[in-house]
């Protein structure tokens, strides 16, 4: 007999928490949701045991929008300064996405056309910054991962941004990994590290690659976490 044994990410609510009233910065009026990322062991793929917690955040019950947990006190402080840590929030997670998708689909030696385009949809998204994510885009794909930097900027992502970011980070890295209809092992062994360098277990990867799948990805460019 064969025993099926392993770990997965579950999202649970934290329910001694106090719901945030109409307080989500992204659709204003929307109730933040305290959330956690918790890993079970899992037998035959049923959830078995609890383990670590991977992270907690708030999430909006609204635009589903996700914010790491320091947005209660960022919400007692004034309007503009919560306009510059969402500018900034997005600043990091734009960049990182940018770098990591870009990074993938040079990783295997070959930069399909169908992984430029996704790279270009996802840089014309965010146009008040297209310059500057054009200009990492430019220089990881004539320098990869040169001082390391693509992984410079998943640790800027990982401590300023919510696990559930990073994921949305990751997945649309994922899509470029997909767009040519081919997994090559130097890509399975990046997104693994790319999972380690967000804080996040590398079993993820088939969880990840197994829903983007069987997902529509158009859904998955236009989500926006915070």
């Amino acid at each position: 007999m064969f025993i099926i044994f392993g770990t997965r990410g579950l999202k649970h609510t934290v329910s001694e928490s106090p719901v945030l009233s109409n307080s989500c910065p992204n659709c204003n009026n929307g109730n933040l949701v305290n959330k956690l990322y918790r890993r079970w062991f899992t037998l035959f793929f049923i959830p078995m045991i609890p383990l670590d917690v991977v992270d907690r955040f708030y999430q909006c019950d609204s635009c589903k929008s996700a914010y790491n947990e320091s947005v209660k006190t960022i919400l007692q402080r004034s309007q503009d300064e919560i306009n510059e840590n969402q500018k900034r929030a997005k600043l990091v997670f734009a960049k990182a996405l940018i770098a990591s998708m870009t990074h993938m689909s040079i990783i295997d030696g070959d930069f399909a056309a169908e992984e430029e385009r996704e790279i270009m949809d996802a840089i014309e998204g965010l146009p008040e910054m297209k310059e500057e994510l054009m200009a990492i885009h430019q220089n990881i794909k004539a320098t990869g991962n040169q001082d390391n930097q693509v992984f410079n900027f998943l640790n800027e992502a990982r401590n300023e941004l919510s696990s559930e970011a990073l994921i949305n980070i990751l997945a649309q890295a994922a899509v470029v990994l997909l767009a040519d209809g081919a997994i090559e092992k130097e890509e399975e062994n990046l997104m693994k590290e790319y999972l380690i360098a967000c804080g996040l277990p590398k079993e993820m990867y088939q969880t990840l690659i197994d829903k983007l799948m069987q997902k529509d990805m158009t859904k998955i460019k236009k989500e926006q976490l915070n």
